[in-house]
C-alpha cells in the first residue's frame, strides 16, 4: 500500500528496525529534508504486524515541478535503500509505484535487489567509504595509510586546535565556508541555510549532530558536520579554506575520537563522484571499506519528457552565471534557497 507517512511516528517506527535503515531513510533526516523543500514523503510498505514492525518499505517522494513528475527515493540523500530483504516483497512493493507510470530513481548502496529488477537500469555510481571505528583508538590509527598520519600530526604541529560544538551559530560558520567553496571551487549553489537549521532541530537536541571546527589562532579554516544515526557516525558535510595545514585529516581523527566516545561502530564517509579522484584518495587513506553506490532508474516506455533535458540545460546556465566571482554572495545564496529544490 502507498502511505503518505509524514507526521506519523508509528509508520517510522514500524520501520526503525531494519538492517538496511540509515540515516537517509530515518525519520531526523527525511523530516528536515521536506520540511525544507516542501516534499511529501510517502512509502510503499507492506503490512505491520503485531509487534509494531513492518515487513518492508519503499520510502519516496512524488515530485512535479518544471522537469515534470517523477518518483525520486530519497531526495538530496547520498543512498536510500529499500528496506527489503527478499525478491518478491520487492516486486510486491514496487508495484504499485510503477503502476504510476513516472520515472523512478533510486540510490543503492546494500540492497542488490533493484539492480537485479530488468525493469531498472543503472546510469551512474559513486565510491562510498566506511571506517571501522569498533577497534581499539590504536588500531585504527595504524590501520590509517601513512600519509594520513604524517598529516595529523603536521596539523597538531602547525597549531590546528579543534573544537566541538553544538550551536547554530556554529553550524553558520561552517555554512560561509560551505558556500564559498561551493562557489568558488565547484561553480554550484549552496542549499539554503534553512536545510542546515532544520538538520540542526532534527539532530541537535539529540546530542546526534556535531560541527568540528579547525581553527588556527582562533579563526576558522576548515569545518565537518557529523551526524549521528542507528550506531553510525556519518561524515557528511565538509568545507576547508586551507589546505597546507592539513586541517581535514585531523577533523577526521577528531570525529573517529568522538565517534569512539559515543560507542558508536562506523564512520560513513558517504558518497564521492568518481570525477573526483582527489577526494577519493584523501577517504581511503583512512577508510576500512570500500563499496559503490548505483543510481538506477526506471523510465517508462513512451514517456521521454523534453521538459527534463530543457530544464536541466536552463539549469546549468543559471548556475555558471550565479557563481560567477562577480555576483556578490548573497545573491548566490539567494539562487541557490529559491532553485536548489529543483535539482533534485
Amino acid at each position: 500500500m502507498l502511505e503518505h507517512i509524514d507526521g506519523q511516528p508509528e509508520m517510522w517506527r514500524a520501520i526503525a528496525h531494519h538492517p538496511l535503515n540509515s540515516l537517509f531513510s530515518s525519520q531526523c533526516w527525511t523530516e528536515a529534508v521536506v520540511r525544507t523543500y516542501g516534499f511529501k514523503v510517502s512509502a510503499s510498505m507492506k503490512g505491520v504486524q503485531n509487534d509494531g514492525k513492518a515487513d518492508g518499505a519503499i520510502l519516496y517522494c512524488h515530485l512535479s515541478d518544471l522537469k515534470g513528475e517523477r518518483i525520486v527515493c530519497g531526495p538530496f540523500s547520498d543512498y536510500c535503500d529499500p528496506l527489503i530483504s527478499d525478491v518478491d516483497t520487492w516486486r510486491e512493493l514496487v508495484a504499485p509505484l510503477i503502476s504510476l507510470g513516472l520515472p523512478i530513481t533510486l540510490r543503492c548502496l546494500s540492497n542488490q535487489l533493484p539492480a537485479k529488477d530488468e525493469r531498472f537500469v543503472k546510469v551512474s555510481e559513486a565510491a562510498w567509504h566506511g571506517i571501522d571505528i569498533a577497534r581499539p583508538e590504536l588500531e585504527i590509527w595504524g590501520g590509517f595509510l601513512g600519509a594520513a598520519r604524517q598529516n595529523i600530526r603536521k596539523a597538531q604541529r602547525s597549531g590546528v586546535k579543534i573544537r566541538a560544538s553544538r550551536e547554530l551559530h556554529d553550524l553558520h560558520v561552517f555554512y560561509e565556508m560551505h558556500c564559498h567553496i561551493r562557489k568558488s571551487k565547484y561553480r554550484l549553489l549552496p542549499q539554503p541555510f534553512v536545510f542546515f537549521e532544520n538538520l540542526h532541530g532534527s539532530f541537535a537536541e539529540n546530542n546526534s549532530l556535531t560541527v568540528l571546527l579547525a581553527e588556527v589562532g582562533g579563526s576558522p579554516v576548515a569545518a565537518t558536520v557529523f551526524l549521528e544515526c542507528g550506531g553510525t557516525l556519518y561524515y557528511k558535510f565538509n568545507a576547508s579554506l586551507e589546505s597546507r595545514l592539513c586541517p581535514n585529516d585531523l577533523l577526521v581523527w577528531e570525529g573517529i575520537r568522538i565517534g569512539q566516545s559515543r560507542g558508536l561502530k562506523l564512520l560513513d564517509f558517504g558518497a564521492s563522484d568518481l570525477d573526483q579522484p582527489g577526494l577519493i584518495r584523501f577517504k581511503r587513506k583512512f577508510a576500512t571499506v570500500e563499496r559503490r553506490i548505483f543510481r538506477l532508474q526506471f523510465e517508462p516506455e513512451g514517456y521521454p519528457d523534453r521538459r527534463v533535458s530543457a530544464v536541466n540545460k536552463t539549469l546549468s546556465s543559471l548556475t555558471h552565471w550565479l557563481t560567477d566571482p562577480s555576483v556578490p554572495d548573497p545573491i548566490t545564496q539567494a539562487a541557490g534557497a529559491d532553485l536548489y529544490a529543483v535539482f533534485c
